[in-house]
């Protein structure tokens, strides 16, 4: 057996509705489906992008799903977006109108791929890299 790629990534966040302002109005995802004070599902390309209120879902007693949930926060994650070569600047320059600012910035040229990272709402430091950084297809 070989798995294929990490379909979902989860983060934590008590307001939905801040992090749905920055990943769907900002940053331009799609919203799969919400319940409100509960989570945020969100798609971005052919991955899922699932943000969960810990304060909700570490409390529930569902036999459904396990909970989920940052146990001690702050629980601050990494997760990176992928861009076309041609689309970095465009990327870099949405983060610039929307007045988020850019930590850093690196240029990994045994990749030949581009590097910038930016935090969330949340404080989740998250990436937008060019495509080719790692060996993986679609």
């Amino acid at each position: 057996m070989k798995f294929k790629k990490i379909i979902e990534t989860c983060i934590y966040c008590p307001d939905l509705q801040k992090m749905k302002d920055f990943y769907v109005d900002v940053l331009g995802l799609e919203v799969v489906t919400e319940e409100p004070e509960r989570h945020l599902f969100l798609k971005a390309g052919k991955n899922m992008l699932l943000i969960f209120n810990p304060q909700r879902t570490l409390m529930e007693n569902e036999n459904i799903f396990p909970p989920h949930g940052a146990l001690t926060p702050p629980s601050i994650l990494h997760l990176a977006f992928e861009v076309s070569k041609e689309g970095y600047e465009e990327a870099k320059e949405l983060l610039k109108k929307n007045n988020i600012e850019i930590e850093s910035e690196l240029a990994w040229e045994d990749r030949n791929s581009k590097s910038t990272y930016f935090r969330d709402p949340a404080g989740n430091l998250v990436e937008i890299i060019t495509e080719g950084a790692w060996p993986v297809e679609d």
